[in-house]
């Protein structure tokens, strides 16, 4: 169903192939006129003005009959015929009407004259008419490609929406049932790291929150909501995780989707540090690097298994989600460390907020 950018769109391409169709016209009727001005007996002013009612006339008569009637295609060619016709007979008569006093003794006196005025004057709007019957089929052409790239927009965003949902119903109930479980586990043994764990789950929560309520994010935010995420695991863990997340100040405000940050801290976490019996440190980084926004997720752990290396299914998403959203001006690679761990960096296009 068309939406209202969507009809918005057709309205405003309709209207700019209406002045387009309107100035090729004026244009051709002038050239046309000067051309039988200097080949004609007759005025010049008379001749100009004949042309430029035939060449109005059929516009007129064209835009009506594609703008109002919108006929089948397959009845377009009669309407056509029609349109020329009927500028043809206009043009004629404001022809004669503009010599009205000579017009009893040329009908007596050269009755051929007459044919051959509309035989020319059908000429005339035939030509016209079919240089604004192409120009009207290739501006509807045009309207309808970009009416189709609006609606291909529009899917792609609906695409992005469900892939972040999709992305987040995997990570948080698994995370929320872990959490809690947690807290319910700290309460009698360590109450303090429990309250400590439910305000941090808070802040996730809150942040997570806001974060589906808007379609855009910012570095602040994905950085808030790392921050909730990894304190949570850091009170689980222990002394088995460290984190660090570092960025330049400048750069908080900037635009960044999403759910591109935390599945990767994820994999880092659950690929790379937990099977670690001494566990490790994840740093998350960001930074401008030509022009660029560049994220790195980097820990010391275990790194990737070769059944999961880049095809886990939040690697996945993230991937797909940069080729929605950037085509090939962003991406994600991975890199293992020799002494351990792996390195995700991202690079997408800086836009700042």
């Amino acid at each position: 169903m068309p939406t209202a950018a969507h009809t918005t769109l057709a309205t405003g391409e309709v209207r700019r192939s209406l002045w387009r169709n309107l100035l090729v016209t004026l244009l051709f009727n002038t050239l046309a006129g000067v051309f039988f001005a200097l080949s004609s007996d007759s005025p010049t002013w008379r001749v100009m003005l004949t042309i430029q009612v035939i060449g109005f006339s059929v516009f007129a008569a064209i835009t009506f009959t594609f703008s109002v009637i919108k006929p089948a295609p397959a009845r377009e060619p009669w309407y056509f015929a029609a349109a020329v016709f009927i500028g043809a007979l206009v043009g004629l008569a404001f022809n004669w009407v503009a010599r009205v006093d000579e017009l009893a003794d040329v009908i007596s006196q050269y009755p051929h004259y007459l044919a051959f005025s509309l035989f020319f004057f059908l000429l005339a709007a035939g030509v016209i008419g079919s240089i604004l019957w192409g120009r009207e089929k290739t501006s509807r052409m045009e309207s309808a490609y970009h009416l189709e790239q609006a609606k291909r927009a529009e899917q792609d965003k609906l695409l992005i929406q469900s892939q972040l949902r999709m992305l987040q119903a995997q990570i948080e109930p698994h995370f929320l049932f872990n959490t809690l479980a947690s807290v319910q586990s700290l309460i009698d043994i360590a109450p303090d790291r429990a309250k400590q764990m439910l305000g941090l789950f808070n802040d996730y929560l809150r942040a997570s929150l806001a974060r589906t309520r808007n379609e855009h994010s910012t570095v602040r935010q994905e950085l808030d909501l790392l921050q909730a995420y990894l304190g949570i695991l850091k009170i689980r863990m222990g002394e088995r995780l460290d984190f660090s997340l570092s960025c330049p100040e400048p750069l908080l405000d900037a635009h960044l989707p999403p759910m591109l940050l935390q599945p990767l801290v994820e994999n880092a976490v659950s690929h790379g540090l937990e099977p670690k019996v001494e566990g490790g440190t994840v740093q998350v980084t960001l930074d401008i690097d030509g022009g660029r926004l560049v994220a790195s997720v980097i820990d010391n752990g275990l790194g990737l298994p070769e059944e999961v290396r880049g095809q886990g299914v939040g690697l996945s998403n993230v991937r797909a989600r940069l080729a929605t959203l950037y085509g090939s001006a962003a991406g994600l690679s991975l890199q293992s460390s020799p002494a351990g761990g792996v390195t995700a960096r991202l690079e997408l296009p800086l836009n700042h907020g």
